[in-house]
């Protein structure tokens, strides 16, 4: 795999044609959870994606849309034309550089400016493909995982993916809180006043083995996806589908 270790050198000879970027955040979760835990966590999986499909990773964007947790300590946020701008920026240079496919990984449910700004690249470079799965999480039919939802915040799902990789940053404090309102109240209200330390769910029920199965299955579930949706993406627009060993289907 191709990364920031790697040289410039070493990644024109390797010619990869898809790159992989991740979107964290940095914002509190909650007294357990290190404030980088959407960026930890997708970054991790970016590299356990891009490892699989011999792909260019490049280092996940820290931070992104998490306004909605101000003024909690340790939050850092973009206003959603910036996280736009940067996307398109990133984009742009690999554009420049030959790859033609890119594969945009979100570890954060509030960056809601992505998916615009994804179809305003398809549209804007015509040989060009980016793409990004909707949804990481068990698939129907699929054992489940959590047993407790649903969940939104420094819950079941987020403390066990961080028990997974990085457990000595998470603390032995859990605040067990599920709100009386739904999601779309975070649109109306901060986090603080929704809920007083930061957590929305039961990360009292998280595990490292929950953690484990839930990356062993989001990197299959990723990766399966990227195989079967660039080469249709590029037969519906009419572009070669590629050579690049990773995303070429196994028979």
């Amino acid at each position: 795999m191709l990364d920031a270790r790697s040289t410039s050198q070493e990644i024109a000879e390797a010619r990869p044609e898809l790159a992989v970027f991740a979107i964290g955040a940095v914002e509190q979760h909650s007294v357990h959870l290190p404030v980088g835990t959407d960026w930890l966590g997708i970054a991790d999986l970016a590299g356990r994606v891009a490892q699989a499909l011999d792909a260019f990773l490049v280092p996940a964007l820290p931070f992104s849309m998490s306004e909605c947790h101000r003024p909690m300590p340790g939050t850092v946020w973009l206003k959603p034309k910036t996280l736009a701008a940067v996307v398109a920026d990133v984009v742009a240079s690999l554009v420049a550089q030959g790859f033609r496919r890119v594969l945009i990984l979100n570890g954060h449910g509030g960056n809601f400016v992505l998916e615009a700004e994804i179809e305003r690249l398809n549209r804007q470079h015509p040989d060009l493909i980016v793409l990004m799965p909707a949804f990481y999480g068990p698939a129907p039919g699929d054992p489940p995982i959590w047993e407790h939802g649903p969940d939104v915040h420094a819950e079941e799902a987020e403390t066990s993916h961080q028990l997974a990789i990085n457990p000595r940053h998470v603390k032995p404090e859990r605040v067990d809180y599920l709100p009386p309102v739904g999601r779309e109240f975070l649109d109306y209200a901060t986090m603080g006043f929704i809920s007083e330390f930061g957590a929305w769910g039961y990360p009292s029920y998280g595990t490292a083995e929950k953690g484990e199965q839930f990356v062993a299955g989001a990197v299959k579930r990723i990766v399966e996806w990227a195989q079967a949706a660039f080469p249709r993406a590029a037969a519906l627009r009419g572009l070669p589908s590629g050579k690049v060993t990773g995303l070429t289907q196994s028979t």
